[in-house]
């Protein structure tokens, strides 16, 4: 094999060479190496380049030439050693990454190396990489940067940039948003790894490898316990210790002080919360602790807006107003005042102050006055034209439904300019996040289930023993495969392996089944006949076979991808490499070395050869529309054929021949129906005949005095030939005969017609006889075609309200539907399990019912609340009341309290179960059922009785006094109480 080396325009061949050296390693390098002795000089320039493998490598230096003897007179008088052909990746660590933007996004920039931008996602930092890449490279030498459609990534990242290149710019890719990229070409695609390499290798002969080596990483910490904690802020002053305090549990101790956010177990399951890996018992107890307050890589978890919606805080039992249609996500601008200047303030006077803005927010559950602490509250826009960027807070006001926030504009000093103006507004919509507040409760629980979730994925990717690989390809089997690749018009495996890529392998002994990520790949050619191939895996994932299975996945994977995982083009490509080894081939002859059953059938364009066709048979079964051959219990054989065309002769033991016939409009089965042949025209009557014999067959006259005879045709167009009509009438029975029925003139439903020999005579009904006043109607035309309807008590020309039974197909909803007016039973015949309707007794049903969403009626179910109860416990509840009924109990002032005479309140427990009240019930009890405990902000009154105090001295009472004295600005009182307890009683006592 030989490789010729040419000038930059393509045209001119410097040299040839024998062998060389591929490098490539994964989000790194990538290169050829060679070295060449010449018997004269070769003049190498830059730009100068070798196709290797359909990729080009440049010279972008002066190679170092040794001179060993005169021109010409040795073939070794010239030698370059080790020439360094750069890939196109190369240009990435020669091109400056400056502050330039796309031209159509309106955000501003300086053009300079450093500066400070916010990317709300991925693209917004590729756009930048493809910006920059497009002020130097265009034509055949573009670049393309592309985030992977299936790439799901950290969003909200503030970057600051340094005079670095687009190479640094593509580290920032990993560093700040945890993507991995490829790059094939001249295209850069970011959230990915590479695709899977076209095969399963495996240890031994004929399996690609000859030797594997494992390697643990000896740096590395392996984490089994974690211990986690979020950041300070927002988190109000001694918050877990206030929970704790008010609470008869008391789960801290009083000098055990906590201001960072915990996990959710903290402190009232544990007082040392953490969490552990699936992986503890192979691994045993390694501990570790990490703070997610915004150092090193770590994002800052803290209370905050984030994410929280009006169901959130519904479900916590705070309701909200929000205007209708609203989306309920509370973390977006509800609207905010769109400013008109040019943000350069250059008409402000000498000594006047930036004018503030406003922004409204909905109604977020709380009032910022009350949570604000000794630093200004600010507003964080998480996205939107001002988007990273923060504003303080001077003023906060409830109007309606909405909070009013003042706050201060923000001057940007790289650009001069103060945000927001008028090209860059907040608008509606835009997220946010509220900072350096005191948040209330509802928010902290639902940052320390993000803590959890981020606590989680933290431990995931450092519970496992981390290893490389270094497997030893079989080069033999490389040239075999390639020469086979090449021979079937495919790519081989030596011309498609790439760094980056999965490579598939598996090992009984070392227990790796899955694929692994190709950290670098070197390839060798020249030295021998066939090339040699040096590869080096990284792999994530240990911890026995079961959950290697699991979790062979590379964590950088992962992370490349987001959300962990593997992205379409990579399973499509495992499926392929895989499916060679376990599925049959399409393209090939193949053999399957166990049973096949077709579920749907079997085609075949050629031949089917069976060694026992019997056999055979008895797998292939009659199919979806009555067709096919089988073998039937007995031994004989059945074939069912739409077509059946025999060219020479047929012989048949017996034959049976059977007609299909077809029936349109509407089958009515009823007690009495003839053909009429012949009509004859009375004073008040129309005398009908129909065929007394047929076939040698007497025919009875089914008809009686009192029937209510029908014909109905309607299957022909007015005027579509001569003589041809729709007809109907509807008329009664008023006598019979043999061979006839008389139909009255004058008795009939209205717009009758006078009946005609062809006629089809049914009768629809009786005038009296109850027998006689039933019917079913198939019907392929009515406004409810197809259906079947059963009717009964029909007494009159009319069949309204006389259906019994229906079952039908609704051309309105294009639905079919039932219907049963009645009695009505389904289910097992031993009652065991079934639902069962009558008008007496209702709807009863045994057994399983399940009820999901949107059902609605439970309210109606007069004992659901007693089934429900033994499923969920009751809610109990103990209020203080007034004892003067009606009396208000708010009275938190000393004033106030001075205005009722003596200055005293008297009050009271109310008892209140599932928000009823039970006070009268639970009276009679001989129990003490609770107490209350009063709090004082300041933990005592005026008097500096402490709330302890007062607790010990009205232990035990009914009713409670509140004096001037006991208060300072506001108390409150709370129960205390066993719920268990109260149930027990209260289910005594009713």
């Amino acid at each position: 094999m030989a490789w010729k080396v040419y000038d930059k325009t393509g045209n001119t061949v410097r040299c040839t060479l024998k062998g060389l050296e591929y490098n490539g390693t994964w989000m790194g390098a990538c290169f050829v190496v060679c070295s060449l002795k010449s018997a004269v000089p070769v003049p190498f320039e830059i730009g100068d380049y070798v196709i290797y493998r359909g990729e080009k490598f440049e010279i972008n230096y002066d190679p170092t030439a040794l001179k060993k003897a005169a021109r010409k007179t040795s073939g070794e008088a010239f030698v370059y050693d080790n020439i360094k052909f750069n890939w196109a990746g190369d240009e990435l660590t020669r091109c400056d990454f400056l502050d330039y933007v796309r031209s159509d996004n309106r955000i501003h920039f300086t053009s300079l190396p450093k500066f400070r931008f916010f990317a709300s996602s991925i693209q917004d930092l590729a756009d930048r990489i493809q910006v920059n890449l497009d002020r130097i490279y265009t034509g055949a030498q573009k670049w393309t940067v592309a985030v992977h459609p299936e790439y799901v990534s950290t969003t909200n990242v503030n970057i600051d940039i340094n005079n670095i290149k687009v190479w640094g710019a593509l580290e920032l890719l990993n560093s700040k948003f945890g993507a991995n990229f490829v790059i094939r070409g001249r295209t850069i695609t970011i959230g990915t790894a590479g695709i899977a390499v076209d095969k399963v290798f495996g240890y031994g002969r004929g399996s690609g490898l000859y030797e594997i080596q494992r390697t643990a990483d000896t740096e590395q910490q392996i984490i089994t316990r974690l211990r986690a904690y979020g950041s300070t802020r927002n988190m109000p002053n001694r918050y877990y210790n206030k929970q704790s305090n008010s609470s008869l549990a008391n789960y801290l101790p009083n000098n055990m002080a906590v201001e960072n956010l915990m996990l959710p177990d903290f402190p009232k399951i544990t007082l040392d919360p953490y969490i552990d890996s699936k992986n503890i018992e192979a691994l045993g107890i390694r501990e570790a602790s990490v703070y997610f307050d915004g150092t090193g890589d770590l994002e800052e978890i803290y209370p905050s807006m984030e994410g929280m919606t009006s169901g959130q805080l519904k479900s916590a039992g705070i309701s909200v107003s929000l205007d209708v249609g609203d989306n309920g996500n509370l973390d977006e601008i509800a609207a905010a005042e769109q400013l008109t200047d040019d943000g350069t303030m250059d008409g402000l006077q000498n000594g006047q102050d930036i004018p503030p803005f406003t922004i409204k927010l909905k109604d977020v559950g709380f009032d910022i006055n009350d949570y604000l602490t000794s630093e200004t509250a600010t507003i964080s826009m998480k996205d939107g034209m001002c988007g990273g960027r923060e504003f303080e807070i001077t003023k906060c006001k409830k109007e309606g439904n909405k909070y009013v926030l003042t706050c201060n504009r923000v001057l940007d000093d790289g650009l001069k300019l103060y945000f927001p103006y008028k090209d860059y507004n907040i608008k509606a919509g835009d997220k946010f996040v509220l900072l350096n507040i005191d948040m209330p409760d509802v928010y902290i629980q639902a940052a320390s289930q993000r803590l959890l979730a981020a606590a989680k994925e933290y431990l995931a990717k450092n519970d496992y023993v981390r290893y490389s690989y270094e497997p030893k390809v079989d080069d033999i089997f490389m040239a075999r495969q390639h020469d086979e690749a090449v021979a079937r018009g495919e790519a081989s495996i030596h011309d498609t392996l790439k760094e980056g890529d999965l490579m598939l392998f598996s090992d009984e002994d070392l227990g790796i089944n899955g694929n692994i990520i190709i950290d670098t790949l070197i390839i060798k050619e020249g030295e021998d006949i066939i090339p040699k191939y040096t590869i080096t895996l990284r792999e994530e994932k240990k911890v026995g076979s079961i959950e290697k299975i699991q979790n062979q996945i590379d964590s950088i994977i992962g992370g490349g991808q987001g959300i962990g995982g593997l992205n379409t083009e990579q399973v499509q490509s495992i499926v392929r490499a895989l499916g060679k080894r376990f599925f049959l081939s399409r393209q090939g002859d193949d053999t399957a070395e166990g049973l096949i059953t077709f579920l749907k059938g079997l085609t075949s364009e050629g031949k089917i050869t069976s060694k026992d066709f019997i056999e055979a048979l008895k797998g292939i079964h009659i199919g979806e529309n009555g067709s096919g051959v089988e073998v039937l219990p007995d031994g004989t054989t059945q074939a069912v054929v739409d077509r059946l065309y025999v060219k020479v002769k047929a012989y048949f033991e017996t034959l049976e021949i059977r007609k299909k016939t077809h029936v349109g409009g509407e089958q009515i089965l009823s007690p009495a129906g003839m053909k009429c042949i012949r009509v004859e025209e009375h004073e008040g009557y129309y005398r009908c005949f129909f065929l007394a014999r047929q076939d040698g067959i007497e025919i009875h006259n089914e008809f009686t005095p009192g029937t209510l005879a029908i014909s109905k045709e309607d299957n022909i167009n007015e005027g579509a030939s001569s003589g041809a009509t729709n007809r109907y009438y509807w008329r009664k029975v008023v006598a019979v005969g043999r061979d006839y029925i008389d139909l009255s003139k004058t008795h009939c439903d209205q717009d009758s017609n006078a009946p005609a020999a062809g006629d089809d005579i049914v009768g629809l009904g009786h005038e009296t006889d109850i027998a006689r006043q039933g019917a079913i109607v198939l019907s392929s035309v009515s406004e409810k075609a197809p259906s079947i309807t059963f009717y009964a008590g029909i007494n009159s020309y009319s069949l309204l309200h006389k259906e019994i039974i229906e079952l039908g197909y609704d051309k309105v909803t294009g639905k079919p539907y039932q219907r049963i007016y009645g009695d009505f039973y389904a289910g097992a015949r031993d009652k065991s399990t079934y639902m069962e309707y009558t008008p007496e007794g209702g709807v009863k049903i045994r057994g399983i019912v399940n009820i999901g969403n949107g059902s609605t009626g439970a309210s109606n179910l007069t004992d659901l609340p007693q089934e429900v109860e033994k499923i969920i416990p009751p809610v109990w509840d103990i209020y203080a009341v007034n004892v003067i009924e009606g009396a208000p109990v708010d009275v938190n002032t000393n004033q106030k309290l001075a205005e009722l005479g003596d200055g005293a309140v008297d009050l009271r427990a109310k008892f209140v179960r599932n928000g009823q009240d039970v006070t009268e019930v639970m009276k009679r009890s001989t129990l003490r059922l609770y107490e209350f405990k009063r709090i004082n902000p300041l933990g005592h009154d005026d008097n500096n009785l402490s709330d302890e105090d007062w607790y010990e001295a009205n232990k035990g009472k009914d009713v409670y006094r509140l004096t001037p004295g006991d208060v300072m600005w506001a108390c409150n009182l709370v129960a205390v109480f066993d719920e268990d307890i109260l149930e027990n009683e209260y289910k005594k006592l009713k």
